[in-house]
């Protein structure tokens, strides 16, 4: 299929939004949704289950607490591809000790990172709205958008550019470890662009009970605001994500178990496209297990807002100092017949 006509097809789905929004990317309540898988593959193995484990350097993202004790400088990153080559994901963290504690506490730690997603070839059609709409009434409506067919060569293809800079602390209180970002972010779809601002904080108690391990991270604390170009406002509403994660020590495989699950907790009203609802809030289930041999060979799996195959998760990574990689499985969340594959690397210096 042409580039062209691949398009227009695309633009038939894209043009209602396109339309109505007036450039704004997307519904308020999925404003910043490029963000939501973090990054790191060892953590999307497990299915996101990650806020009380919060051990690598993708901890600035999942639980900024968790910086807090980590050893010496880490740098992470992470690269994805999906729908072939059309959508690129990118996630790179460096994070490392520091001697002075801005809050008073011990194990002072620093991070910096980033996530890009770049979208291409997408269609625009928004200035053929006045030549689809024949009868002149306003509305487009389905008869008349199979006109793009035969304006498929008028088709502007812009890309999407998504960032979110993070720039996190943490240190140690007692046996509780505080940790915080700030984090920048920037979008861009063809003539349009957007800017905000928001601030995620997180909790972290190792061993509340014997091997037991919490975990808190207030995302999007304040709300973050992304300011279009175009004039329109998207709000980011605050989301609450609590998490347990417990160890088992096996001796005699030299063998470590970890058992993680969290709970992403939304106010805003998403209803049924999340896991669970009820009222305006909702939630999505996220669960791991991870098998550690000598702390050199992992395996691991787990489930992602859902039971059955298609939010099963899987992976495995092995550590030969001072470099880790980890390779994880994400099912067909989105029912296209695509599972996603993503390999990070993480090295110590």
């Amino acid at each position: 299929m042409s580039r062209e006509r691949r398009g227009a097809l695309a633009a038939l789905v894209l043009f209602g939004l396109l339309a109505v929004g007036a450039g704004t990317a997307r519904a308020a309540k999925y404003a910043g949704a490029f963000m939501d898988d973090g990054g790191g593959a060892r953590a999307l193995a497990l299915g996101g289950a990650f806020a009380a484990l919060a051990d690598d350097p993708s901890a600035a993202y999942w639980n900024p607490a968790g910086l807090s004790g980590q050893p010496g400088r880490q740098l992470l990153l992470m690269h994805a591809e999906r729908f072939g080559d059309l959508v690129d994901r990118d996630y790179a963290a460096y994070t490392q000790p520091v001697d002075w504690a801005l809050l008073g506490g011990t194990d002072g730690a620093f991070g910096v990172s980033l996530i890009r997603l770049g979208v291409d070839d997408i269609p625009f059609t928004d200035h053929l709205r006045d030549r689809l709409d024949t009868n002149g009434d306003g509305v487009v409506d389905d008869t008349e958008l199979q006109g793009l067919f035969d304006l498929q060569d008028q088709i502007r293809f812009e890309s999407d550019a998504e960032y979110a800079l993070f720039v996190s602390y943490a240190e140690r209180h007692g046996a509780w470890r505080v940790g915080g970002s700030v984090k920048f972010i920037r979008q861009s779809v063809g003539d349009y662009s957007s800017v905000g601002i928001g601030f995620d904080l997180g909790l972290l108690r190792r061993g509340l009970w014997r091997n037991l391990d919490f975990g808190v991270k207030f995302q999007d604390l304040t709300t973050t605001y992304l300011s279009w170009s175009t004039g329109e406002n998207e709000v980011i509403a605050p989301v609450l994500v609590p998490g347990l994660a417990y160890r088992f020590d096996v001796p005699s495989w030299d063998a470590v178990i970890r058992v993680a699950g969290s709970l992403e907790t939304h106010f805003d009203d998403r209803g049924a496209a999340d896991q669970y609802d009820a009222g305006s809030l909702s939630f999505n289930a996220h669960t791991g297990l991870e098998v550690g041999f000598a702390e050199r060979v992992f395996l691991r799996g787990g489930f992602d807002s859902g039971w059955d195959s298609d939010h099963l998760t899987a992976g495995a990574g092995f550590r030969l100092d001072p470099l880790t990689v980890d390779y994880a499985y994400g099912g067909d969340v989105l029912g296209i017949d695509e599972a996603t594959h993503r390999v990070s690397v993480t090295a110590r210096f």
